[in-house]
């Protein structure tokens, strides 16, 4: 995909080829998250589930304590070769892990003096900050260098000592959420180990830059502290709802819920990893790839979208058999899973374009005027319905208002006019109500399948022809491409 504006290019077949390296890593992970999905719910207690979770979410959280300082190098090395910047990773990695034994230890020092209902969760999540934060610095060396098969290395390895440890910890009889949160520390602290020891000779590379160690951390975190702010808005933007119930519900009904959201929370495994590829190769691309890429993307991510959802109707036989304690959830996972058709836009495209044009600050602010309205829409779901659903319902809602934001303040960069964004918008809800209608309506679960099925059909046929035409002769392109060498 060539570039006129200054001729650089989009090298589709390194970026597709990544994306298909990075999904098989997201699908080996899937198979784990749904392994762990069904063990996890089944063998605790609904309350201790509630509490695992409660962790869960606090520890998505964490990355606020770098203050921008990663996603500062992120921007910075995005795109380059190694040798470009080796001299600044041993500085880099000497200052996050300076910056996060301040931050960390003033954080445990306060839970120590002050008394806090479930310390002990509290002193994990601030442990496994560190581990986590240590661990995303590893990984964003490898996403700038566009080394995506050690960043699959490392999640499948995590995944997979992870699940180990749980499988020990069920056969042994301890049923807890206390040897989970034990399990996910250990495995997160083994691999980032074994990274350290895989990039030993760069981050004890002689260090030539004439920066002091404060001023190379300021100058990062000037360059990553709106990307931070805007990711983390975006975070409790996403975690909004369950903070929601779990204030106004009791923990078994938070437990629900969360069940919910892990399980719609399974559609955003790939849709993750077509947005971590895409960061560096749309850093190093031109105006008018970008732009092209941005029209042949967001397609491609709504059919996948709308594809994945049929999957709902075979797996909600499987939960009322296996897991019937959470047969409540299943309206709650089909509602969920409807934002996905949002969200997923909004993590691949919008987050990446803003953060590529250096438009932090507007995604910041958009973030928080989305973040403030979904506050009060979730307020009015519980006091006016008191229900879970009109939570659900509140969620799905929510991204999309900030979807249309985004679009709207995208436009001008990647020359949409205002009614393509309607249409789209058009056809989000289209498949959206064909979804729910579908499973809500049908009294079997092949009933619905087959009628989703059909209307999933026929809507992409009609609505989207001329996209799916374009991102087809672009499949062959690259197929050609491939044949020939290029």
């Amino acid at each position: 995909m060539t570039d006129s504006d200054n001729g650089k290019i989009l090298d589709i077949r390194s970026f597709s080829t990544n994306v298909l390296i990075f999904s098989f890593g997201q699908i080996v992970l899937l198979i784990f998250g749904f392994i762990l999905s069904l063990i996890i719910p089944k063998y605790l207690s609904t309350a201790d589930y509630g509490y695992w979770q409660i962790f869960l979410l606090c520890t998505t959280y964490v990355g606020i304590l770098h203050l921008g300082f990663l996603d500062g190098i992120l921007v910075r090395w995005a795109g380059k070769n190694i040798d470009d910047f080796k001299n600044e990773i041993a500085t880099a990695f000497r200052f996050i892990l300076l910056e996060q034994g301040l931050v960390v230890g003033i954080l445990l020092l306060i839970i120590w003096l002050v008394d806090l209902p479930s310390r002990e969760i509290a002193f994990a999540v601030l442990v496994n900050a560190v581990i986590i934060n240590l661990f995303t610095f590893f990984i964003f060396i490898a996403q700038a260098t566009k080394r995506f098969k050690l960043v699959t290395v490392a999640n499948i390895g995590n995944g997979l000592l992870f699940l180990i440890l749980i499988l020990i910890i069920f056969f042994s009889g301890y049923f807890s959420y206390i040897p989970l949160i034990l399990a996910f520390t250990g495995a997160g602290l083994f691999v980032l180990l074994l990274f350290i020891f895989y990039t030993r000779d760069s981050l004890f590379h002689h260090n030539s830059t004439r920066r002091s160690l404060l001023q190379y951390g300021k100058e990062n975190i000037g360059i990553g502290l709106f990307i931070l702010l805007g990711n983390f808005i975006a975070v409790i933007f996403t975690s909004i709802d369950r903070l929601i119930v779990g204030s106004f519900f009791p923990i078994t009904q938070f437990a629900v819920y969360a069940f919910a959201v892990t399980m719609g929370g399974l559609a955003m495994v790939f849709l993750r990893a077509v947005s971590q590829v895409f960061f560096p190769y749309l850093s190093e691309s031109g105006s008018e790839t970008r732009k092209k890429a941005y029209i042949l993307l967001r397609p491609t991510l709504v059919i996948f979208w709308a594809g994945i959802l049929a999957f709902y109707f075979p797996f909600s036989i499987a939960i009322r058999y296996y897991l019937p304690q959470y047969i409540e959830s299943l309206p709650l996972i089909a509602i969920l899973l409807c934002t996905v058709g949002f969200s997923g836009q909004i993590q691949i495209l919008h987050a990446n374009f803003f953060k590529v044009y250096l438009k932090q600050r507007a995604y910041f602010v958009i973030a928080g005027v989305s973040l403030v309205g979904a506050v009060a829409l979730n307020l009015l779901a519980v006091f006016i319905f008191g229900t879970l659903t009109a939570v659900a319902v509140t969620a799905a809602v929510s991204f999309g208002l900030w979807y249309l934001l985004n679009e709207a303040t995208l436009r001008h960069l990647v020359g949409i006019p205002n009614v393509e964004i309607f249409r789209w918008c058009f056809i989000i809800i289209a498949y959206i109500s064909a979804f729910l209608g579908a499973s809500a309506l049908s009294e079997t679960w092949f009933i619905g399948f087959c009628i989703y099925g059909v209307l999933f059909a026929v809507f992409t046929s009609v609505f989207l022809r001329k996209e799916i035409e374009q991102v087809w002769s672009q499949i062959i392109k690259i197929k050609k491409w491939k044949k020939e060498g290029i």
